[in-house]
């Protein structure tokens, strides 16, 4: 049996790249082996930089660049696209399942940095030539495998394959099939953990709608959104999402003695709050799955413009008094001032991720941050934030006094099995983050 010989080309330019993509789309077109693109990205690159530094980094991709050449056999040929993306290029009939399977042998080991352990968890996004039609298209349609990969997570690699160019939400075919969707309960909660700064405990979720898509695999919100907006059926869609949320969280705390206070959080968009029988939907709901009305957090967004109405403030009002809490989701992106902050019923009070991504690199975002967090304290509301990435916005947050965080750096949002996995195990990554916030705040102030 004849060996493939090892490839010592090493890695291509992403300008060489293209044009061999080039050369491999016009021999698939006239006969040839069919040519098959594998994205590379690394999950835990960003807590690599937060925890030992831009050296550290460097040293690292250096490290998987010589891994990835090391694994090169025959007619494959890979390059270093940007950042932490690679790219490998099969030309050859050579499996594509053992082409992967080599790389992730290649990349799984942890690689040494002055004696710390860094580990990288690799992704990989697959798109077959068939169809592509420029290097241009067959690298979105890598990029976009990649990404649904991505948001999979998890402890182990995910492969994707995807023959299909990135979605939009201006494709005819998914307008008409969302109405499918709905029916076949295909549009699903995903969630993510909010956990309590103060002592690192999970103590709740926010339900994000995905759509689970037979052929497409998940696709996010910012595609199908709009278009549910346009078709009229966001009330519809919340409610699904509601139910299957209350569904979840009735068993998660039935079946985790230690989880019998989590609450799920989800979005009430203007479709919902028109509706006149809001409040006892949301009881009767509540009563069918036997939960209490701290279960359920409401959200409203600071843009809803539907909310500035006498009408649906009062609306707003009778649904707290019946003891639900609602969020404003948003905050810092929108028109809320204080008068609006004390006219409305709020319990809590969502910085936006914008508010978030400066912080620790950048002081003008702190100073901007202190005002709002004051004024929350001044109006007795909780404060939140989400999109936290990166353990500096962590730190920074826990010294500033914020109640509760979420975001990628503590858990991203996952398929509600996922999430419960997290509960029965107590959330030991975030207790770990916590404990890196609060030394580092510690470590910070100066001695007594």
């Amino acid at each position: 049996m004849h060996k493939e010989q090892p490839n010592t080309k090493g890695l291509l330019s992403p300008a060489e790249f293209e044009t061999r993509i080039s050369h491999a789309l016009k021999e698939s077109g006239h006969g040839g082996a069919q040519a098959r693109l594998i994205l590379i990205g690394f999950g835990g690159l960003d807590d690599l930089v937060s925890d030992l530094g831009t050296e550290a980094t460097r040293a690292a991709l250096r490290e998987v660049k010589e891994r990835i050449v090391g694994a090169l056999r025959g007619e494959l040929y890979a390059a270093h696209l940007f950042g932490d993306r690679f790219a490998v290029l099969i030309q050859s009939e050579s499996p594509q399942a053992e082409v992967t399977e080599t790389l992730l042998s290649a990349l799984r080991p942890p690689l040494s940095f002055h004696g710390e352990a860094m580990s990288l968890q690799p992704r990989f996004g697959v798109a077959r030539a068939q169809s592509a039609s420029s290097p241009r298209d067959l690298l979105r349609r890598g990029t976009a495998a990649l990404k649904r990969a991505e948001s999979i997570g998890g402890r182990g690699p995910t492969l994707y394959q995807t023959n299909q160019m990135p979605l939009h939400e201006a494709d005819p075919r998914l307008s008409q099939e969302l109405h499918v969707a709905l029916d076949e309960g295909r549009i699903i909660p995903w969630m993510q953990p909010l956990w309590r700064l103060s002592d690192g405990q999970m103590i709740g979720v926010e339900a994000l709608a995905r759509w689970d898509h037979p052929e497409r695999g998940i696709i996010p919100p910012g595609v199908f959104l709009p278009l549910a907006r346009k078709a009229g059926l966001l009330g519809r869609l919340d409610s699904a999402i509601r139910c299957q949320s209350l569904a979840w969280i009735s068993r998660v705390r039935r079946d985790n003695p230690t989880a019998t206070d989590i609450s799920v959080a989800v979005n009430v968009a203007d479709a919902d709050l028109v509706d006149p029988e809001l409040l006892e939907q949301l009881q009767a709901e509540l009563n069918h799955y036997e939960l209490p009305v701290t279960a359920l957090n409401l959200e409203l967004s600071e843009r809803a413009k539907t909310a500035q109405a006498p009408e649906i403030q009062g609306r707003i009002r009778r649904i707290a008094a019946a003891g639900f809490r609602w969020h404003l989701d948003d905050f810092g992106t929108g028109h809320s001032n204080i008068q609006r902050l004390r006219g409305l019923p709020f319990s809590a009070v969502k910085l936006d991720r914008s508010m978030i991504r400066g912080l620790g690199r950048d002081a003008h975002s702190e100073q901007l941050l202190k005002p709002m967090i004051a004024l929350a304290r001044v109006l007795d509301l909780e404060v939140v934030a989400e999109g936290v990435e990166r353990v500096e916005q962590l730190q920074t947050l826990t010294r500033l006094g914020c109640d509760v965080a979420q975001g990628h750096h503590l858990s991203p949002p996952r398929p509600p099995e996922v999430i419960e996995e997290l509960v029965r195990g107590g959330g030991a990554r975030a207790q770990a983050a916590h404990a890196a916030a609060q030394g580092a705040c510690r470590s910070s102030q100066p001695p007594r």
